[in-house]
């Protein structure tokens, strides 16, 4: 009979090859790791962590999984305008969890590692009775004093959002059933961006110089925008119909404005939302087309008055929608009685 694998069997055939490239990870031999920033530069660390059944489906793949963990880091990093430099990973894997399963998640971390250019640091590996947990420490690097705040945004700036919007609230909700397309490659295309978030990281670097604000949109855009709002404490007006969507998100909610509203709280577009002075609209031009990424203007920062909301929607006739202003929150307040 075969021996049953063990953590450290584990994590000498699966991770230690993706520290390969991490001079610091020591191999994954050591308790701690070493790590250094470019000259002139700082660290920049966030960490995020994703639940089976809460934060992606049952039926997505061991691959899927690995690089949905890795990009909803790397989005964080990103909205920072700070480049990925390595991270750790803790992962809590329940009995069910199989040697061929393993294989295939270290295959789906190896590849982002090298689409994205970073490696793995170290972690911590156990077994657990409760769901599939992964943790990630994401470390990355910026110029000294150059990270890009929530807390940067000025009044009368432009507000700005990197991508489409909504896609992958869409395609969560095809899966589940609750919303249907009459395109099947509408279909395929939503969804598709809900199990794979494209982090903007070479966009965000680029903002460095551009954006005052910025917030990656894991919550929802006016969830997001919000946060920058209270932060920079000023209000935010954006126009519903300037807000990007691509062409099967339209389709699906032409006609259908509750629908429509709903995207910009369904969270987990995974977008970069901006502030940035209008003296900087033709340079953000050319920095969407030198990165083939669209950036789209949606509305402006002003002075915010007492009793509004952070963010106003407003629509084609210039009248404030009733949108919320909630997003995704994994703890929420009980509903009066």
């Amino acid at each position: 009979m075969a021996r049953a694998i063990d953590e450290f069997d584990l994590i000498a055939r699966y991770f230690a090859p993706l520290a390969r490239d991490m001079p610091g990870a020591m191999g994954l031999l050591d308790d701690a790791a070493v790590l250094r920033p470019a000259e002139g530069c700082e660290l920049v660390v966030s960490a995020d962590a994703i639940v089976a059944g809460v934060h992606f489906l049952e039926t997505s793949t061991p691959f899927e999984i690995a690089q949905r963990a890795l990009r909803v880091n790397l989005s964080d990093i990103a909205a920072k305008g700070a480049i990925p430099l390595g991270y750790t990973l803790t992962v809590q894997l329940p009995e069910t969890i199989n040697e061929a399963w393993l294989a295939d998640f270290a295959a789906g971390l190896s590849s982002d590692q090298q689409e994205f250019g970073f490696g793995l640091l170290g972690g911590d590996t156990t077994r657990t009775p409760g769901p599939l947990t992964l943790s990630i420490n994401i470390f990355g690097q910026s110029v000294v004093n150059k990270v890009i705040k929530r807390s940067g945004a000025l009044s009368d700036d432009d507000v700005y959002v990197t991508g489409t919007i909504g896609d992958a609230f869409l395609g969560l909700a095809l899966e589940k059933g609750d919303v249907s397309a009459r395109v099947d490659e509408d279909r395929a295309a939503l969804i598709d961006r809900f199990r794979l978030p494209q982090p903007r990281v070479a966009l965000g670097a680029k903002l460095v110089g551009h954006a005052g604000a910025s917030a990656d949109v894991s919550d929802g855009l006016i969830a997001d925008l919000g946060h920058i709002c209270r932060a920079s404490e000023l209000h935010a007006e954006i126009r519903l119909d300037d807000v990007p969507l691509s062409e099967a998100a339209r389709r699906l909610v032409t006609d259908n404005q509750p629908l429509h509203l709903s995207l910009l709280s369904g969270g987990d577009d995974y977008e970069i939302v901006f502030t940035a002075p209008q003296a900087a609209r033709a340079d953000l031009n050319s920095l969407s087309g030198e990165v083939g990424v669209p950036i789209t203007r949606i509305g402006h920062m002003a002075v915010r008055e007492t009793g509004t909301r952070p963010v106003a929607v407003i629509d084609g006739s210039g009248d404030q929608l009733e949108a919320g202003d909630d997003g995704y929150r994994h703890f929420k307040a009980a509903e009066p009685r």
